[in-house]
């Protein structure tokens, strides 16, 4: 049976979340939690006590105590609701460092997302013919990282095909083909890279693409050649295009894999300009390559 209120499923959110984030916001969402807490519990008793004049108290007490410190203070004893109260508040401030505590540990055990830092615009460039875009990246990770693999995907909304009668969708996906500099079996840790996104070629091509490939005009409109069709997308009647970049690749330090995902709207992000070039040494001294205008990135 088909149940239409399960989707859109969302797995994994609170893994998802202490993963992506660091430790200093994680840090302040414990602190945040235990606050929102206590003053709920305090709120609680308060109504329950009708003691208003306590409730800053009760409030303090209750958010040192979150945080392991000793209780130092009471209740009345033949209030059965106060000693839940005291119980259920025992338990968190019980469970709540080891919570806190095992979430830092996770993120030691979990491969960050940041290992691929993608600058924020792309570049255009001409080989002859051939005009393609560049992608400028860099590994921000300090493990080694190994057989790192790009791939690049372009995705289209039509905005006229909304809700026309045909059968196109008005959102497609298309895998892009990208060269042998996509593909980096030993990258380099902190050192700007970048591998390159062919576009159309229409001197080279008097058939139907066989593999999609982007057009970009001088109106800032673009088309999208397949083998199919054509797809022309002005992003003035509400059409978008954009290209993703997904890296992949493997950390042996860690017997592991990653797989990450850079987005770039088109014609936006992209700058027709060479962007600066990046200046790269090596320190033979210090046995690593420095970067002098990372400034630039």
């Amino acid at each position: 049976m088909n149940n239409q209120a399960a989707h859109p499923r969302r797995n994994f959110k609170i893994r998802q979340y202490i993963a992506s984030k660091n430790i200093a916001r994680l840090t302040l969402d414990f602190i945040l939690i235990n606050a929102v807490l206590a003053i709920l519990l305090a709120s609680i008793l308060v109504l329950i006590t009708r003691d208003y004049h306590l409730g800053l108290d009760y409030i303090y007490h209750m958010y040192t105590e979150l945080f392991g410190k000793e209780p130092r203070w009471t209740l009345p004893d033949d209030k059965f609701l106060y000693q839940n109260i005291r119980a259920f508040l025992a338990t968190i401030s019980l469970l709540s460092p080891s919570l806190f505590l095992g979430m830092i540990i996770y993120k030691f055990f979990v491969l960050r997302r940041d290992n691929l830092v993608f600058r924020r615009y792309c570049d255009l460039g001409m080989d002859g013919s051939e005009q393609y875009l560049n992608i400028h990246f860099y590994i921000s990770s300090s493990l080694k990282l190994h057989n790192v693999k790009f791939h690049a995907f372009i995705r289209t909304y039509e905005k006229a095909l909304e809700n026309a009668p045909t059968e196109h969708y008005p959102m497609n996906t298309f895998p892009l083909e990208l060269r042998q500099d996509s593909f980096f079996p030993l990258p380099f840790n902190y050192v700007p890279s970048r591998f390159r996104i062919p576009l159309f070629n229409s001197k080279s091509l008097d058939v139907p693409c066989a593999n999609p490939q982007l057009e970009l005009h001088d109106d800032g409109t673009m088309t999208v050649h397949t083998y199919e069709r054509q797809i022309k997308l002005n992003p003035k009647s509400g059409d978008f295009c954009q290209i993703y970049v997904v890296g992949r690749g493997e950390v042996p330090d860690l017997q592991s894999k990653f797989s990450e995902i850079g987005c770039y709207q088109i014609p936006a992000d992209i700058r027709f300009e060479p962007l600066p070039e990046m200046k790269t040494a090596y320190d033979a001294r210090r046995k690593h390559f420095t970067v002098k205008n990372w400034q630039d990135f």
